[in-house]
């Protein structure tokens, strides 16, 4: 899987089949051997009036798209705010941890990331698990902190 900003579809990776475009984008745009899926996520506060049902969609597609063996990149313009937070719930859901762990780890490979505050709030709800790294089980991170037992 690839992340990156609207200059990584025009010049895509070596191996890229499908394409998950998270802003608008032209036909002629995408690379005619991809699978292309559009996701309609506009990145300004209060734009998004279905934001959970449709951050939950495309991530089932890009798992789908995984699935099936596809190499995807992601993209939308500037992969600072709807790439990473889509990639978040994706990592998060594949390896069963918080969204704010999955997020962290998207940063190491987009630095710039920063999605905006009503991403990070729907992923909270989209994808409530604690993170690991806990030790009062309200979902706080607190680096290395040995986790309480139930």
């Amino acid at each position: 899987m690839w992340l990156g900003g609207i200059g990584a579809l025009r010049s895509p990776p070596a191996g890229v089949d499908a394409v998950v475009s998270l802003c608008r984008v032209g036909e002629a745009d995408v690379p005619n051997h991809s699978e292309h899926v559009e996701v309609r996520l506009i990145d300004r506060e209060g734009e998004n009036a279905n934001l959970d049902f449709v951050l939950l969609d495309t991530v089932r597609d890009v798992e789908r798209l995984r699935q099936d063996g596809r190499t995807v990149l992601i993209h939308c313009v500037q992969a600072q705010s709807r790439t990473p937070t889509i990639a978040a719930l994706y990592g998060a859901r594949l390896r069963d941890m918080s969204t704010a762990e999955a997020l962290a780890d998207v940063c190491v490979v987009l630095p710039n990331a920063s999605p905006i505050p009503e991403f990070r709030e729907a992923l909270q709800r989209v994808h409530p698990v604690a993170s690991r790294n806990t030790d009062d089980g309200r979902g706080y991170w607190v680096p290395n902190a040995p986790r309480s037992s139930p």
